[in-house]
């Protein structure tokens, strides 16, 4: 089960390396992301933006890898069919690709298409309770991350009153 693979969307990046929960992370799953997913993270970079130097460090470490051979007509046909941007389609063919066949993401359209697609889904703040219950943080870090999900990110209530709950049990 400690290998298991999930594959990453440039947003779900953005929002757990914002939560400081990504290293953590990165150190407890395998984490795979595309070329194009890379490419939009680090289009921060130059504005020395914190997710895009930690994806940065954390790819030279080899602690999230990057996939560079996809199947090109499911990306094309993840854009047709759903109108998904490229990021989102590469993340979702990878995730297709991968034994687990989980993808990590908070857009909406994403989380649409796999389901249709069979994929197991997991969003951010599903990751933060997972980081929790298996204590690989502790329920100040988990409580932490999740404010700033609720403040960075476009999450209905429910949800993050639902994970505080399950935090603070845990």
């Amino acid at each position: 089960m400690l290998n298991m693979e999930l594959a990453l969307d440039a947003c779900s990046i953005i929002l757990l390396a914002k939560a400081t929960v990504l290293e953590t992370f990165s150190y407890w799953r395998t984490l795979m992301i595309t070329d194009e997913v890379y490419n939009e993270v680090m289009e921060g970079k130059d504005k020395q933006l914190f997710d895009a130097l930690l994806l940065e460090r954390l790819v030279e470490e080899k602690k999230i890898a990057v996939e560079h051979q996809l199947n090109k007509d499911c990306v094309q046909k993840i854009i047709l069919d759903f109108g998904a941007g490229m990021g989102e389609a590469e993340s979702l063919a990878l995730a297709l690709t991968t034994k687990d066949k989980i993808i990590v993401t908070d857009n909406k359209q994403g989380r649409k298409v796999a389901k249709i697609q069979g994929l197991n889904l997991l969003g951010s703040i599903d990751v933060v309770v997972a980081l929790r219950k298996t204590g690989k943080i502790s329920k100040e870090k988990a409580l932490q991350a999740l404010h700033i999900l609720k403040k960075e990110g476009w999450f209905q209530e429910y949800l993050l009153e639902k994970a505080m709950e399950d935090i603070s049990h845990a």
